[in-house]
Formats: C-alpha cells, structure tokens, sequence
C-alpha cells in the first residue's frame, strides 16, 4: 500500500533511525500535557480508542498505559511504521493494540465502533483532510469524539538565541504543499472538524518548554535531516539554507543558555448522539 499525502517515515530524513528518534521525541516532550488535555476532552479508561496515523508506537504505548482497560485500534498506512510498531508493542501492549494497515481515508472499520478516536500529527500530511474526518465520523459511536492534535508552521517554536528559520519554513511550506500536505492545517483544525459534521467543536494549545522539561528533550527535534534531505533531493538549495544552519550553529554553541518552547494544538469535535 503506498504511503498517503506529504510523508513517508522511509524518505522524510536523511535516516530512517533518526527519524524514528525525531517521532519519539515529538511524544514525549509534550505527552503530559496532551494526556491531561484528552482526558478534559472526555477520554476514560475502558473506552474503545481508535489511533489514525499511529506511527511507529510511541504514542500507542502512553495510551496503553493511560488506558489500562481500553482496546486501541492502530491505523497506518506506511508499512514500514506499522511494522515497527508491531515490533515495539508486541512484549509492551498485552494484546490490547490492533494493527490496521490502512488510509485513514479509506479504514475499512464497521461504522459506529469507536468511543474515541485520536489524530497525532496526521492532518497535517493529508491531501484531503476533510475526507479523513468524515471517515473517522463514520466509525464513531454517536456521541464519541475526535481529537486532533497537530501543528502550525506559523505558530511552532521560539527560540534563545533566535533561531533564523523564515527562509527554510516557507520554503518547507511550498515542498510538503506540492506533496498534498498543509504545514499551516492548525488554524483550519476547527473548520475541518465541522465540515466533517462533527458538533461542540473545541481547540487548545499544547505549550512545552526546556525551561521545564530540559533542554536535552528537544535535541532530536533540532535535527537538521529532513531539511538536509531536502537539499540532498534538490527541492531546497544549500544558498537557501545558509542562514539557517548558521543559526542553528549559534544557537547550539549558546549550551546551557539556550532556550526553546514549542506550540501545538489540539481540536475536538463531537458526533452527534
């Protein structure tokens, strides 16, 4: 099954090991806030939860644990994450995860199954996100919801010492556009669950900070391969990313003064009963 919209874990970064790692990191830096944010949206234990876009596992596990009573549904399309998370959870979920390799799009799941359903930084890559929503709509229960959690490339990080990333973002902007994706879908999080159909449509932001979490959470993050893999396939020059890497360099050689904070966003909607 080929993989959907702007991302393909295997292409994405210069390897496919650090990309895992960059995945990893992009869960736990900001786990405890988003748990505690779908737990307020009306998450419980004992619900059957489905995971579209579910990646290599990482976010499986912190629902599994959070969810000791629950069965989790995982959807993805790239067989290469899916395989990967097979591997990760098979000694760690106790039998509670089901594997779907499928689009979101297109799940092939009975309609009116799931309690809950959970979107981690999927709609951003989705040529049709709209779509995804409705099929999601489709296999919720009447009165379950769906929670999307996701970025936008204008409202991402800051950074001390600044980090100058203006040229490389819209230039990243253009490339994952002309893959089908949308690195600005958070400010249209809202309109895509209600065009969906779904109801009580709500947002709130996700702020992590090393001022709290520590620094060293957010390395993977700083990786520069995905833009490195861009130049290495010829969609962005090395003259475009100059002032970029010399501000990652600055802001790396600032050691313990260094400072970043994070933002991301999470909508909920709900299905009619």
């Amino acid at each position: 099954m080929a993989a959907e919209g702007s991302y393909q874990a295997s292409t994405f970064n210069l390897e496919l090991e650090g990309e895992i790692q960059r995945l990893k990191a992009q869960v736990i830096i900001s786990w405890e806030k988003e748990a505690r944010t779908l737990k307020w949206f009306g998450l419980a234990d004992g619900m059957k939860v489905l995971e579209a876009g579910s990646g290599p596992g990482f976010f499986t596990e912190k629902l599994v644990e959070l969810l000791p009573n629950s069965s989790i549904t995982a959807v993805e399309i790239d067989p290469v994450l899916q395989e990967k998370a097979a591997e990760y959870l098979h000694q760690k979920a106790g039998g509670r995860v089901n594997h779907v390799q499928a689009s979101v799009g297109d799940t092939g799941l009975p309609a009116n199954s799931f309690d809950f359903a959970i979107a981690r930084l999927l709609f951003v890559h989705l040529p049709d996100p709209v779509a995804a929503a409705r099929e999601i709509f489709r296999i919720l229960k009447p009165g379950g919801k769906l929670v999307i959690i996701d970025n936008d490339a204008d409202l991402f990080w800051l950074t001390n010492p600044p980090w100058s990333v203006e040229i490389v973002r819209e230039k990243f902007k253009q490339v994952i556009a002309s893959r089908g994706g949308n690195l600005c879908v958070g400010r249209n999080l809202c309109s895509i669950l209600k065009e969906a159909g779904f109801v009580s449509v709500d947002l709130e932001a996700v702020v992590s900070h090393s001022d709290i979490i520590g620094i060293e959470a957010f390395q993977p993050l700083l990786d520069s391969g995905p833009i490195l893999q861009m130049v290495k396939q010829g969609l962005i020059s090395e003259s475009e990313i100059a002032s970029y890497l010399v501000s990652r360099d600055k802001f790396e050689a600032a050691g313990d003064r260094r400072l970043i904070m994070t933002f991301g966003l999470m909508a909920c909607g709900e299905k009619n009963q």
